[in-house]
């Protein structure tokens, strides 16, 4: 039952690619910075609405950024990560609530355009980890950084290991479409598995009857063999005892 609604899940997700009425573009790559000896996990994010009737403007779409610190400092072969920062900027545009009669759409102009900065700091200590979300509209754009530093320069982004990084969980934003087909499979796959636990059912109760069966003829079976061995006793002691009496009436005959 999991695993099939987790498929469907993930359809669901895919689908989403196809119909859904927004795009989040989004970059991702591990910068060196051996000047400073900081290995730097840095995203940058812009939403895009493409909706008909420009909904995005004034319609918050969550961006969740979950983060998780190694303990620190993170001991090397040589040196050691000492702290890790994460910043996140974001650039948030403000719309106006009117209808754009000539553009046939909701949302109104552009008013302001506000920065947002957030900066999280890790030194000595055990693991960190947690999660921030990002309430993004049409245009808007953020930039996260989690840098790290190195004590030895020589070591830095050793096997391929990010001390501190992060990840993004991204919604498919509208997606009727998706919704009522996820429906429809969701309960196709109910009705699939209320089958399937029909058909597991009945198999339960043949397998039970037959090894009752089975149970039944074997005690019936020592049963009939022990009647035998009592019979075959029975027997060789009447057999025994008619020709003790066979002998008795000879012997009596003669005399």
């Amino acid at each position: 039952m999991i695993k099939s609604k987790f498929i469907i899940l993930l359809i669901a997700i895919m689908l989403s690619i196809s119909f859904a009425n927004a795009e989040m573009n989004l970059w991702n790559n591990a910068v060196l910075d051996k000047t400073n000896s900081i290995v730097k996990y840095h995203a940058f994010y812009v939403f895009d609405d493409t909706s008909s009737k420009g909904i995005g403007k004034n319609k918050d779409v969550p961006v969740i950024v979950y983060y998780n610190v190694q303990a620190l400092p993170y001991n090397l072969t040589g040196g050691a990560v000492d702290w890790c920062n994460l910043s996140i900027t974001s650039f948030h545009n403000i719309y106006g609530t009117d209808f754009i009669a000539f553009q046939g759409f909701f949302g109104g102009q552009l008013l302001n355009t506000t920065t947002d900065t957030q900066s999280y700091y890790f030194g000595t200590g055990g693991a960190s980890n947690g999660q921030i979300t990002l309430n993004m509209r049409d245009k808007d754009n953020a930039i996260i950084d989690m840098s790290c530093h190195y004590t030895d320069p020589n070591y830095l982004y050793q096997d391929n290991v990010l001390v501190g990084r992060f990840t993004t969980y991204l919604s498919s934003y509208e997606c009727e479409k998706c919704t009522q087909y996820y429906e429809e499979v969701s309960n196709e796959a109910d009705y699939s598995d209320e089958l399937t636990q029909n058909e597991l059912g009945i198999y339960n109760k043949v397998q039970s009857v037959i090894t009752w069966d089975y149970q039944v003829w074997l005690i019936a079976s020592w049963v009939i063999k022990i009647a035998i061995l009592f019979i075959a006793v029975a027997l060789i002691f009447s057999g025994a005892y008619f020709f003790y009496s066979y002998l008795k009436k000879l012997g009596n005959s003669l005399t």
